[in-house]
């Protein structure tokens, strides 16, 4: 196959199919059917769950059970289907191998963690609800201590290098939108595809002062669910 078939399947949800596998990243809904069509194939599903909001996990992904190889997740999630020899519950900062794929869990502002995954001589980034969550109008200690917890996160990160990178770009933060997606590319290369998601309303369109600052990180924005692009 060669290169990265990155499909989005909605709100964080997104498969990516490497040339021995598909990761399908805190499926949520898939209108387009794109998990049932990789079911339907040879190449094996792995599937990440970030956290156990309902907007990024659905127990009906074990559903997927013949075609799996593994459900991977924080271990706060409550996932208790397919066999238990295809679950794999790991602690934010913990990293395993499975085969070949390498997986460390990274940490997250919200629920659960973010997922840094290596195989196939990629390297792909989910971040979950890791996000710089500064909503205007809340309290000054609620603000303080989010951007805190933000950027000590972002500590753990610095130095990164990754194919494709999947991170919220939330449209009810309104001004402070794009804040933690810039802050985030300035310790993580994306060398591939910086991809946004979590809406929560319309696709980001990136401002003039990010595009400016950073007009050499590549960028896909996916504006409807099923768009599939090849990196």
């Amino acid at each position: 196959m060669g290169g990265l078939t990155v499909s989005y399947l909605e709100h964080s949800g997104f498969a990516v199919e490497t040339d021995t596998k598909v990761l399908v990243f805190d499926y949520y809904k898939d209108p387009a059917g794109i998990v049932n069509a990789y079911g339907a194939a040879k190449k094996p599903l792995w599937f990440f769950i970030s956290h156990g909001h309902a907007d990024h996990f659905n127990p009906r992904i074990a559903d997927f059970s013949a075609s799996t190889a593994y459900y991977v997740y924080n271990k706060d999630v409550p996932f208790t289907g397919g066999r238990p020899e295809q679950r794999r519950s790991m602690a934010v900062y913990e990293a395993i191998r499975l085969g070949d794929v390498q997986i460390k869990q990274y940490g997250s502002t919200d629920e659960g963690g973010s997922f840094l995954i290596r195989t196939d001589d990629y390297a792909i980034f989910h971040a979950g609800d890791l996000n710089r969550w500064h909503w205007d109008g809340d309290t000054d200690a609620n603000i303080k201590e989010a951007d805190e917890l933000f950027e000590r996160e972002l500590k753990c990160l610095d130095g990164l290098v990754v194919d494709i990178a999947f991170f919220p770009v939330d449209a009810r933060l309104e001004r402070t939108r794009e804040w933690g997606v810039t802050d985030f590319v300035n310790v993580v290369t994306v060398q591939r595809a910086l991809i946004p998601m979590h809406y929560f309303g319309s696709p980001w369109t990136p401002s003039k002062a990010f595009l400016q600052t950073h007009g050499r990180v590549p960028l896909w924005i996916p504006q409807v669910a099923g768009e599939t692009q090849v990196f």
